[in-house]
């Protein structure tokens, strides 16, 4: 368990949760950027984590959705409590207590709306230089952690790989990054030594607690798999199997059944997962109609878009707006106290 004086303000609302609860749960940004209706995917920047040192603890906003993001660095997220509910390039996880989810660069991650219990955790790794310096302090020592983090400071290679592992089966580790969170809470730069050591340790403890990974350790040039899947994204508005696999030199039965068996879902599915994750991204931050909705991703009509938002998220464009803007589950024991503690 963290400290009660630290645990009493991760549940206390910030002002970024208490506008956000005074807004009926709308998401107010708090890190820089520019939204591109275009391709409405943001990338938080480092320079809004790191004044402190290389390795920094922050805690999600609550009482609102994360719209859809990249990051410029390597994020780990904590479920200290309550729950997640997260989509990773486009597919649903939902992370318990005690679970820790370790992110490349390259995955796309948006987050669902977050009650008052819902405590989750970052841990934040700067750059390349950062982890050099883990990987060299653990003197050779190899894992799962140790090859993932390799790969995460390669230029050049794939980064949309991510590992889940559940703390709660070794007390150690589960008491390692609550350690790190302890001690990177508002970090003023004295800690940051000991934040190195105690992120090695946690390398080497969580690695046999890996319950869901996606890895793919190779060079982004070298797997066609991660082309294929980098053009889809960019050209998702427009983009046919005859066209990408023409684009690749494949023939659209064998590209097909090429792409079911290495990710386990049609062609057709990975569009609409992307015209979808950008929709949401639209419908959260822009006043856009539906109709111009689906047309910014692709689809001739609205009715596209409707069937597409009832298959994958049982409800409406509409209805999903609305939820995000006034959600129907906005705590209301926060939303009574606004900015008083538990």
């Amino acid at each position: 368990m963290l400290p009660k004086v630290i645990e009493d303000r991760l549940y206390q609302p910030t002002p970024v949760e208490t506008a956000q609860i005074r807004n009926g749960g709308q998401n107010i940004p708090d890190v820089g950027g520019r939204l591109d209706p275009e391709n409405p995917i943001l990338v938080m920047p480092q320079w809004d984590f790191f004044d402190q040192g290389p390795i920094a603890v922050t805690q999600s906003n609550r009482f609102s959705y994360i719209p859809a993001h990249y990051h410029s660095f390597i994020e780990l997220n904590y479920v200290y409590a309550g729950k997640s509910r997260q989509y990773l390039d486009d597919q649903r996880q939902l992370l318990h207590p005690g679970q820790l989810l370790m992110m490349d660069r390259g995955v796309q991650q948006r987050i669902d709306y977050a009650e008052r219990g819902d405590i989750l955790l970052n841990l934040l790794i700067k750059d390349d230089q950062t982890i050099r310096e883990l990987i060299d302090g653990l003197n050779g020592s190899q894992n799962l952690l140790t090859r993932f983090l390799f790969n995460a400071g390669r230029q050049g290679f794939n980064h949309d790989n991510y590992l889940v592992m559940d703390l709660n089966r070794d007390p150690v580790a589960k008491q390692v990054i609550e350690s790190i969170i302890a001690k990177g809470w508002q970090n003023d730069g004295s800690q940051n030594e000991l934040l190195t050591h105690l992120v090695e340790a946690l390398l080497l403890l969580a690695a046999p607690l890996v319950v869901k990974k996606k890895t793919d350790f190779v060079t982004a040039t070298d797997d066609p798999t991660v082309q294929l899947v980098a053009y889809i994204n960019k050209h998702y508005q427009t983009v046919t199997l005859d066209e990408l696999a023409a684009h690749f030199g494949y023939s659209p039965h064998y590209l097909g059944n090429k792409l079911k068996a290495k990710l386990g879902t049609t062609f057709k599915h990975l569009v609409d997962l992307r015209r979808l994750n950008v929709a949401c991204n639209l419908l959260q931050r822009t006043n856009l109609s539906i109709a111009e909705i689906s047309a910014r991703v692709g689809f001739d009509n609205h009715s596209s878009l409707f069937r597409l938002f009832k298959k994958e998220l049982g409800m409406t464009p509409s209805t999903y707006r609305q939820r995000v803007t006034r959600p129907k589950h906005l705590d209301k024991l926060a939303e009574e106290r606004g900015t008083t503690g538990q």
